[in-house]
């Protein structure tokens, strides 16, 4: 708890935001993928080969990679893109130390504070009810952009929102919410010209201690992506959560745009 707390006082995160939720979920990512080191490697390996992947497709004329979701960048291969890239945007709703200490190393990163569902201006407004979901358009004006990444980002937009949206009307249908979320994310991706990938949850599978799947989820709540390589995430592994439980999420790295070349 000592940890957390600290990690917490460390995490950047704008006042409206921190009401919200969002400093208290970041650090818990973080702490958690501590804690889970082992498990989540080969993921992170994954994610890294993935990203290097979509690289090759980038045009030489364009200096920048845009990172949806970055987080702590664990899963980023944050070698390779800085020696591609000059200028390298790490956009996430809260900035945990990793992210920031690799930004106070390298003058080519900047920490972008953005939440990327466009809902929770309302909120700080102190607006009630339901909210819509916005279009996203962040970023589609910037001519330098030449790879955009959303890093296991969009099974977590929809968390937050939905958790206010029902705190605040009860009635609201969770599951149109948060494909409408998730659908936003999606248009907003493909809205770049240039090669855009994601990498995020398709399913979630919970097992018990004998290794047998007793519940599925659907994290996109009905959405779906283009086909891609896809590969097992031992997300919580047993004791991590329940001492008789895990949980192992499906991960696809899908290709958004029209640029891919292989």
């Amino acid at each position: 708890m000592l940890r957390e707390w600290l990690i917490s006082l460390r995490t950047r995160c704008p006042k409206g935001l921190v009401a919200l939720g969002y400093r208290y979920a970041a650090v818990a990512c973080l702490s958690r993928a501590e804690r889970c080191a082992a498990a989540w490697a080969p993921h992170q390996r994954q994610t890294r080969n993935a990203i290097i992947k979509a690289m090759a497709d980038t045009s030489p004329d364009r200096d920048t990679a845009l990172i949806l979701g970055s987080g702590p960048c664990l899963d980023l291969p944050m070698a390779e893109l800085l020696a591609r890239f000059p200028r390298l945007l790490l956009v996430d709703v809260a900035h945990p130390p990793p992210a920031r200490r690799l930004a106070a190393r390298h003058a080519g990163i900047e920490l972008v504070t953005q939440e990327l569902t466009g809902m929770a201006d309302a909120w700080k407004a102190g607006e009630g009810g339901t909210v819509a979901v916005p279009p996203i358009t962040a970023f589609w004006d910037d001519p330098r952009i030449g790879l955009v990444v959303s890093a296991n980002l969009v099974s977590q937009l929809p968390l937050v929102p939905l958790r206010q949206a029902l705190r605040r009307q009860p009635e609201t249908d969770r599951a149109a919410l948060g494909r409408a979320i998730v659908e936003a994310h999606l248009a907003h991706l493909r809205g770049f010209a240039c090669p855009a990938l994601l990498i995020g949850d398709i399913r979630r599978h919970v097992l018990n201690d004998q290794g047998v799947v007793v519940e599925v989820e659907d994290p996109l709540f009905g959405a779906s992506l283009p086909p891609g390589p896809e590969w097992d995430w031992t997300v919580a592994p047993v004791g991590e959560i329940a001492d008789r439980w895990s949980i192992i999420n499906r991960v696809r790295a899908a290709r958004l745009d029209s640029h891919r070349i292989n």
